[in-house]
């Protein structure tokens, strides 16, 4: 097929012109402009009637204030006494302090995975993160399996916190037991 040059083709072909349409003028809205002279003119009729009328006062004669007698003054309360002061004195409280035992050790367990080599590719991840962790086996159920393991540690707050730091790297569902 030939290639076509289209910047040395010939100008002077006439192309169909667009034919324009004259614009007819339309008619001035004479009905819309008498509707808004009207109501303006309406609104401005009701603004005038209201600054006519008169305020209404509501207050057209004095009502006489009561004086309040030394009746209506509730008599001063009795001496009671209350037994709860005097118990509260004299009440002792026993606090005993006791130590929390340790649960530790703690670890920290990122997956269990049937093959060998997804858990030494997360072992490889997790050590990229900073962390020594270990591959174990062990016989299930349904076969053979594999830990990916970190720890142990002794503290509960230093397991949660090599847990949060995987979860930075983006090695997820690690759970501490």
């Amino acid at each position: 097929m030939k290639n076509k040059d289209y910047v040395s083709q010939n100008k002077n072909k006439k192309q169909p012109r667009r034919t324009t349409k004259t614009k007819e003028k339309k008619p001035f809205p004479v009905l819309k402009l008498a509707i808004i002279v009207l109501a303006a003119s309406g609104f401005g009729y009701f603004l005038s009637q209201l600054s006519d009328q008169p305020t209404i006062d509501t207050v057209d004669q004095k009502q006489p204030i009561e004086k309040k007698s030394k009746q209506s003054v509730p008599p001063p309360p009795d001496d009671e006494e209350w037994q709860f002061i005097e118990e509260l004195e004299n009440k002792q409280v026993k606090v005993s302090t006791e130590e929390l035992e340790a649960k530790g050790p703690f670890i920290v367990r990122c997956t269990t995975v049937r093959s060998r080599d997804r858990a030494e590719a997360l072992k490889a991840k997790i050590a990229f993160a900073g962390f020594e962790s270990e591959v174990k086996e062990y016989q299930g159920t349904s076969g053979i399996w594999y830990r990916v393991d970190l720890g142990p540690y002794e503290k509960k707050r230093t397991a949660e916190k090599t847990r949060h730091e995987l979860k930075r790297n983006n090695i997820h569902g690690c759970v501490f037991r």
